[in-house]
C-alpha cells in the first residue's frame, strides 16, 4: 500500500493544499505529515493509510475532472 500511496502522492499537483486537506482530516499539524508521512520514509500510520488513499485517489479524480 505504501508504494501505492507513494505514486499517487507524486501525482498530486498542489501538495501543500493535499497537507492542508490531511491535516484537517486527521488534526495533525502540516509540517509533521510532510515531514513524517511523506519525506523519504513515506511513514503514514497503519491506521491512516486506506483513508489517506481513498482521499488521494478523490484528490487525484477531482484534478483530473478540473484539468478536462
Amino acid at each position: 500500500m505504501n508504494q501505492n500511496i507513494k505514486q499517487l502522492f507524486n501525482q498530486i499537483d498542489n501538495k501543500f493544499d493535499f497537507i492542508i486537506l490531511l491535516s484537517n482530516e486527521f488534526k495533525v499539524k502540516p509540517n509533521s505529515i510532510r515531514t513524517n508521512w511523506f519525506s523519504t520514509y513515506y511513514s503514514i500510520p497503519q491506521k491512516h493509510e486506506s483513508r489517506v488513499l481513498e482521499i488521494l485517489q478523490n484528490t487525484i479524480r477531482q484534478q483530473n475532472l478540473i484539468a478536462v
